[in-house]
């Protein structure tokens, strides 16, 4: 019952006992007004009037001589004065006085004890008096509250914190700046509240001990943030562990884990705080010479990452490096808060590569002299690669590339001056000498893996070619559908036709007994034309008339509708993809090649994914050809004369025609290397190339494994694969320290039925977290005693009763979303703990 009510009801019993009603109502709070009295009051046929300091004679003729049987409430903001000093104590002592007993009214609306709220209510009377803050207090207030909880719930509304959490109100108190004489909620306590309880409530909850020189906001945000560094580091810095000393260091790191997911205005003001206590820390000087194995794990500030750079860059220029530490270390650092930020992320990517690259080393000094280029191209060398691809891609995207330049330099120098230099060599032996592949080649692509299929099965099959996807481009491109749960790739290497240029290429891939060349530069197969898709839609058809062929461009303009009905009724589609090639045979755009060989991989997923969900089972994707790319300025000594004679095609690296000249450094292939019939074909050895018009740095047409193998990836629709299961390895559920270490099972080893499960795991009592956060990806290979991981917890510091259960629960996090996946019941028995 509000005290409106208590007043319309305190009106009515007077009427029904007396003739009229005469109730005095003195308000020491001063908070009600006659126009709003009246209002309320409107249905109750009585008169309000203020009480003043000189109406009281008016107020008498009124009530008296004017109008002796109406009803009236005399509303006094002011308290009852004394009764020799009451002008109307005569009509009072007839009539009634009203008494508002509001903090009875007040607990009743919160439901809080009386005996409970009147205690707080009378301690903090300047806070209760108004009006819209008692309604925020009703919002914030928990049920049944303490004295405790009630204070708190002040605080919520001082801070404009959303609940009564204190670590909400600590947030919302240092969000609003570090500064107290500016920082207007800290004045509101102080004005409403009491600074010396905010306090005590803050210290007991953080665990400190604050004489009154550190009981400054900005001394508890070193405080958190110290502890935050402190959860992580192994190292002992002993000035400020004993300047910010907490026996509750894991609520303080915590609250700022919980403070850098927040919103993103919050997180911002976060990090303000975060680089200036980094400078007041001077914590370069005290880790720039200490083992990084000390701090690696610590997330709190960007100098971490900064020191993590320095000493990988460091350690790659001095060849000093633990490559498989750093695999494993960056990685890590690329998840965190500050090394996510895309400054870092992308020196952090590139540096990856970098160490990637130098590991990837070794492959090229293992090179068996013994055995053949292509296969050992294959099987491992076209990491080193695709590590360069990925290296210079990210360097060349750095805003600031300073640091990593003399990097850069040295790994360039390496693949294009040692690297490429060997792998020409062995190319060049190949072109000399008899030596015979095992790997399959590109021509006899239609016979042995299409017209089987096209033979013994009823299903439709895809053949996506894309221009100048060379092997190590289509690997990574395989790796990627093979993490797709619907769905498995295998990958195998074929050999292009030489010269490995694009007519060439595309007419390989067609059914065909024979391919000539044309003198307009066309390439036929048994007579027919290849360029074009109309053409080869002919060629096709001729094997199946239910056969037919796209470019990939108008494929990604088509609606699904579209879609399925232009694959309606067919058995084979080839779809002509160009990407790569139309970026790096053009001399303004080939500097942009390796960002074209990312773009391709992603459209090529993309096209996986429509197929599939137009219920295509059986997809193959292949290249015509692949590419060679320098970064550097091509020297003269690799620039050699251009072939003479009656030239049909040609380009930087081959000529094709009658009667043609080698100039040195070219060799003339022999006729049973070559597919097309009565052609003279003059290749550029290694990494030559002719002179004359064109781009320089992107290069094809030659017999570099870089040009020559090519991928065939096959990938097939599958059932839905499952996410491998995770559960908890451990007999005795026991906590018995705020430090928890949980051995977690890996059910099943990854493969094509079993993918990769990331998980967010958590303590939690009731809904209420009481430790950090992990997010691990399981995804082991191997026997069950090899799919272990151990990840170690941080509780709360605070009283648990011995016997107490908590519950690990367990999320599977997916495209950035949670889904609950288990939880297991753990008890806590610490029995040597000191709270």
């Amino acid at each position: 019952m509000d005290v409106i009510e208590m007043v319309r009801e305190r009106i009515r019993d007077e009427k029904d006992k007396k003739e009229r009603a005469v109730v005095f109502w003195y308000d020491s709070t001063g908070q009600e007004t006659v126009e709003a009295l009246s209002n309320e009051l409107t249905h109750e046929e009585v008169t309000v009037r203020e009480i003043t300091e000189n109406n009281f004679f008016k107020l008498k003729i009124e009530i008296e001589i004017e109008h002796p049987t109406r009803s009236y409430l005399l509303y006094a903001p002011f308290s009852r004065p004394a009764d020799e000093e009451n002008f109307l104590l005569d009509i009072l002592l007839y009539g009634s006085e009203f008494k508002a007993d509001q903090i009875a009214i007040w607990s009743e609306q919160f439901g809080v004890k009386d005996v409970i709220l009147r205690t707080v209510a009378n301690r903090y009377p300047s806070f209760f008096n108004s009006k819209e803050r008692r309604e925020k207090l009703k919002r914030v207030i928990n049920p049944s509250p303490k004295e405790e909880e009630i204070e708190l719930a002040i605080l919520a509304v001082l801070t404009g914190a959303p609940t009564s959490n204190i670590s909400h109100i600590t947030k919302h108190l240092l969000l609003d700046g570090l500064e107290e004489n500016n920082n207007s909620n800290y004045k509101k306590i102080s004005k409403l509240f009491s600074i010396d309880r905010m306090w005590e409530l803050l210290e007991q909850y953080f665990g400190l001990r604050l004489s009154n020189e550190q009981r400054t906001l900005r001394y508890l945000m070193e405080q958190l943030l110290f502890a935050h560094f402190s959860r992580e580091a192994t190292v002992t810095i002993k000035a400020l562990d004993e300047k910010y000393s907490t026996v509750r260091a894991n609520i303080c790191a915590l609250f700022i884990d919980d403070w850098i997911r927040g919103k993103t205005e919050e997180v911002k003001v976060l990090e303000e705080y975060i680089k200036v206590m980094e400078s007041g820390f001077h914590l370069r000087s005290h880790l720039q010479d200490i083992s990084i194995e000390q701090f690696e794990k610590v997330t709190t500030f960007p100098l971490i990452d900064a020191l993590l750079i320095e000493k990988v860059t460091d350690e790659l220029q001095h060849k000093t490096i633990d490559l498989e530490a750093w695999k494993e270390r960056i990685p890590n650092r690329i998840s965190t808060h500050w090394g996510s930020k895309s400054g870092l992320a992308g020196l952090y990517r590139t540096l990856l590569e970098a160490v990637r690259l130098t590991d990837y080393k070794s492959y090229l000094t293992q090179y068996d002299t013994r055995e053949e280029l292509y296969g050992q191209y294959a099987a491992r060398i076209h990491s080193i690669d695709r590590a360069y691809r990925h290296f210079m891609q990210a360097y060349t995207e750095l805003d600031k590339r300073e640091m990593v330049e003399p990097i850069a330099e040295v790994l360039t120098n390496w693949y294009e001056n040692v690297y490429l230099r060997k792998i020409a060599e062995e190319t060049n032996y190949i072109l000399a000498n008899e030596q015979h592949s095992k790997i399959p080649l590109q021509s006899g692509f239609f016979k042995r893996t299409i017209q089987p299929i096209l033979d013994k099965e009823s299903t439709r099959v895809f053949v996506i070619i894309s221009d100048a996807l060379r092997y190590e481009v289509g690997f990574e491109l395989c790796e990627r559908l093979n993490r797709r749960i619907n769905g498995e790739a295998s990958i195998s290497p074929m050999q292009a036709s030489l010269p490995t240029y694009t007519q060439l290429g595309m007419a390989s891939l067609l059914p065909h007994r024979k391919l000539t060349l044309g003198e307009n530069k066309i390439i036929y197969a048994d007579g027919e034309p290849t360029n074009g898709t109309a053409n080869r839609t002919k060629i096709l058809q001729k094997i199946n008339q239910d056969a037919i062929a796209y470019r990939w461009d108008e494929f990604d303009n088509w609606t699904q509708t579209e879609a399925d009905s232009k694959f309606k009724g067919k058995r084979l589609v080839y779809i002509y993809h160009d990407v790569i090639d139309a970026v790096g045979d053009s001399k303004k755009s080939e500097r942009d090649t390796y960002a074209a060989a990312e773009k391709a991989i992603n459209d090529l997923e993309r096209t996986i994914d429509r197929l599939s969900r137009l219920q295509a089972k059986r997809v193959y994707i292949t290249a015509d050809h692949g590419f060679l790319y320098q970064y550097s300025k091509i020297e003269a000594d690799v620039k050699i004369e251009a072939v003479n004679g009656k030239i049909i095609e040609s380009n930087r690296r081959f000529a094709l025609g009658q009667g043609l000249s080698i100039p040195e450094g070219a060799v003339k292939l022999d006729e049973n290397k070559s597919e097309l019939i009565e052609t003279e074909t003059v290749l550029a050895k290694g990494i030559n190339r002719f002179t004359g018009g064109g781009g320089l740095q992107f290069i094809h047409g030659g017999a570099m494994p870089q040009e020559i193998i090519i991928p065939l990836i096959d990938y097939r629709r599958t059932d839905r694969a499952e996410l491998v299961g995770v559960s908890v390895a451990m007999l005795d559920k026991v906590i018995t320290n705020f430090r928890v270490p949980v051995t977690f099972y890996q059910e099943e080893s990854i493969s094509s039925d079993f993918l990769p499960r990331k998980i967010k795991a958590a303590f939690y009592i009731e809904n209420e977290r009481i430790s950090n956060e992990i997010e691990f990806t399981f995804n082991l290979t191997g026997e069950n005693h090899q799919r272990t991981e151990q990840l170690t917890f941080n509780l709360a510091e605070a009283y648990y009763t011995l016997g107490q259960v908590c519950t690990l629960k367990v999320e599977t996090v997916q495209d950035k979303t949670y889904e609950f996946y288990k939880e297991e019941t753990f008890t806590i028995r610490m029995y040597d703990a000191l709270y």
